[in-house]
């Protein structure tokens, strides 16, 4: 696509060379599969971008945590042609004042999004100057997290700018989809999504199996299912019979599930903030906080095994003991029938730990041994929920010779045997994974999202999550290049069964979303959506190129001027020839102004070019902006001068836009002394303060082109 772009390093994909194409200039949502290239896809339209906008404009490239911001670095110096001086990699580490230094010395800029966040609220600079801003894992766009207040910023600051949003998984409703559209200002037509099984990827698809293995619960395992779900019932009951749960059903903790419970917190929340009746909240609260810490137990149980659930037991005793202790942790503690489970588990512990094992761990480590047998060479990444359970599944594994495991977590430290790992050792690890000197990860969700880590012959979901963004990134890990196997147990009757059916069912509702944008349009909520016509131009022979931001007129007009002076009949062959729009636009052109967005929401046709006549109409009109702070009239007369030589009307138009003054009136005496200046010289010129009064100039131009002055 650009001459910046190492085409020797780059694997020639037609569909990234599409894709980018249909987002250059135009804000964009590219959804692909995992392994499928979306950076290189960002680079590529970055390539576009530089050749597009003036040259002193920056490139903005955001993700979601420090070691993926730092792979985008090495990627985008690995594939343009960037040098180390002009890129920079910005999180939290860097001061604040050192920042703003930064920011305005390099033209590629790596940020983490709370780092750019804290920049703009703090005001240490602005986005005016900024090209394009790349989100990736883009369907963190909701709520409070950054990259929706980044968005709105960027679009208020540069409405020129391009926003170009990456992920392998933007949700499965049309509600969540339209939310992160509207979040970074995608218009719905500009999503575009490849699936595996679409054409033009398939070749680059590498086979992945996907296997579901179910197990049952042991004879003491329902027996302390059964017996929680009785404490939990209770506490369903009460709240139901004090007018706090609407559902009526029998038993209840079959048709309520924790998110109810979740969202009743909240309501009692609000009512005890609120001027209303507070009879009952605070006893509601209580039984609400229990039964929510009862549905945990009850996941430990389906999901993770009864050695984990001892853990938390023990855990609520000893909190229990505390001072600070919640009531609803205290009243659970001394409930009779969780002490009794808590004493049969210590028994078994001590006389048969073997009964306290979930039995999906036996056949977690067959697939595993199975796999290292067929394979030796094998990379296996294991999912596990908690990080109780990682400890207890790394400890057992080490016991067999040919597993070399290895935990995978974030960065808080959990307890003295629960350490963090810093985001250096986690780049470690993932090397050494690479190398061999581990085999096996056992990761918390850290290991879903972003990171390179080495091509994985195998993934198993030791739990179920019931997100299809969660399904997708863990399945992603895999199959890249070669091919994968996806391994998901589940255990039979309970929530485990329940999660796995909606996330597929959710994964194959988000494709159907995305492949219809006409559905997702009446979600959407957007005056004016039309899909603009720009094409990028082909470099234009006639005209040559400079990188240099400042006019070099004398370079341009010559051939500009024998352009415009011969018969019509031989520039229409040219502009045919050439493919040349009605509408030329310098890439030097100030992109404050917002005018390619508001041309490309009008449908009005327009090329991006290397010159600095910054707009040319019909090969007729020269639209020319100046900067009233920094502009001798001397100096303006001369080149005025030169300019009318080589059109036939020349509006000069005067920025006002962002003018600061300097003293009081200032503005007002600088457009009163260019306003006598136009009319000594019989000029045309226009001071601008709204970019719309410039687009209308333009559009009434585009729209009457046989108006006698032209």
């Amino acid at each position: 696509m650009s001459d910046t772009v190492d085409n020797h390093q780059i694997e020639f994909r037609k569909y990234q060379s599409t894709i980018a194409e249909k987002c250059i200039n135009k804000n964009s949502l590219v959804v692909l599969p995992t392994g499928l290239g979306k950076t290189i896809i960002a680079v590529l339209v970055a390539s576009k971008t530089l050749e597009l906008f003036p040259s002193e404009n920056k490139i903005i490239v955001l993700a979601p945590t420090r070691p993926l911001i730092n792979q985008h670095y090495e990627t985008f110096h690995k594939f343009l042609n960037i040098h180390e001086k002009n890129s920079y990699i910005l999180t939290g580490k860097v001061s604040p004042e050192k920042r703003t230094q930064l920011f305005t010395e390099n033209q590629f800029l790596f940020y983490t999004p709370q780092t750019l966040r804290n920049d703009l609220v703090n005001q240490k600079y602005d986005l005016s100057e900024v090209s394009l801003i790349i989100f990736d894992e883009a369907h963190h766009s909701t709520g409070d997290y950054p990259y929706p207040l980044i968005g709105d910023k960027y679009i208020d600051q540069n409405p020129d700018g391009t926003i170009l949003a990456l992920t392998a998984s933007p949700g499965a409703s049309k509600n969540k989809i339209n939310e992160l559209c509207k979040s970074l200002h995608i218009p719905i037509e500009n999503i575009h999504i490849r699936t595996r099984k679409d054409q033009d990827v398939k070749t680059y698809i590498k086979p992945m199996d996907i296997y579901k293995v179910s197990v049952n619960m042991t004879s003491i395992m329902k027996d302390v299912y059964t017996a929680i779900n009785g404490i939990l019932e209770e506490r369903l009951q009460y709240l139901s019979q004090v007018n706090f749960l609407e559902k009526k059903s029998d038993p209840f903790y079959k048709k309520i599930i924790r998110k109810d419970l979740l969202r009743l917190n909240k309501e009692l929340v609000s009512i005890l903030h609120s001027n209303g009746d507070k009879t009952g909240v605070y006893s509601a609260l209580s039984i609400n906080a229990q039964g929510l810490i009862l549905y945990h137990m009850i996941e430990l149980v389906e999901q993770q095994g009864l050695d984990v659930l001892l853990q938390y037991l023990e855990k609520v005793n000893k909190d229990a003991k505390k001072r600070t202790s919640s009531k609803a942790i205290k009243i659970l503690a001394s409930d009779h029938r969780l002490r009794n489970i808590f004493l049969e588990l210590k028994k078994n512990k001590d006389f048969s730990p073997e009964n306290l094992t979930h039995p999906k761990y036996p056949v977690l480590v067959k697939i595993i041994l199975e796999e290292l047998k067929r394979n030796p060479r094998a990379r296996i990444l294991v999912f596990v929920k908690l990080r109780d359970s990682i400890k207890n599944i790394v400890k057992k594994l080490s016991r067999y010779e040919n597993i070399k495991a290895t935990r995978f977590v974030g960065q808080t430290t959990k307890s003295e045997d629960d350490k963090g790992l810093s985001q250096k050792r986690q780049i470690e690890i993932l090397d050494e994974f690479k190398q061999g000197i581990y085999n096996v990860l056992v990761s918390t969700n850290v290991g879903e999202e972003g990171l390179d880590i080495a091509e994985c012959d195998l993934v198993i979901f030791y739990d179920v999550v019931a997100s299809e963004i969660r399904l997708i990134q863990r399945k992603g890990r895999t199959a890249r290049h070669r091919e994968g196997k996806v391994v998901i147990l589940y255990c039979n009757g309970t929530h485990d069964e329940v999660y796995l059916r909606i996330a597929l069912s959710k994964l194959k509702r988000m494709n159907v979303n995305l492949k219809n944008p006409s559905q997702l349009k009446t979600y959407y909520e957007q005056e004016n959506n039309k899909e603009a016509k720009f094409e990028v131009p082909e470099d234009i022979e006639s005209i040559s190129t400079s990188t240099d931001i400042k006019p070099n007129k004398k370079q341009y007009q010559s051939k500009l001027e024998t352009f415009m002076n011969s018969p019509p009949e031989q520039q229409q062959q040219v502009l045919q020839e050439k493919k040349i729009s009605n509408i030329r636009i310098s890439r030097n052109f100030p992109t404050s102004f917002g005018l390619r967005k508001k041309l490309q929401g009008d449908a009005i046709e327009f090329q991006i070019v290397d010159f600095d006549l910054h707009i040319i109409l019909y090969n007729k009109v020269l639209i020319q902006i100046f900067d009233p702070k920094n502009c001798s009239f001397k100096d303006l007369l001369s080149e005025i001068q030169d300019l009318k030589q080589i059109c036939k009307l020349l509006i000069i138009i005067f920025d006002f836009i962002d003018y600061r003054q300097d003293f009081g009136g200032e503005r007002r005496i600088l457009k009163k002394k260019i306003n006598d200046f136009a009319t000594n010289h019989s000029l045309h010129i226009i001071n601008v303060d709204d970019p719309e009064e410039l687009y209308f100039i333009v559009k009434n131009i585009y729209e009457n082109p046989q108006e006698e002055r032209l």
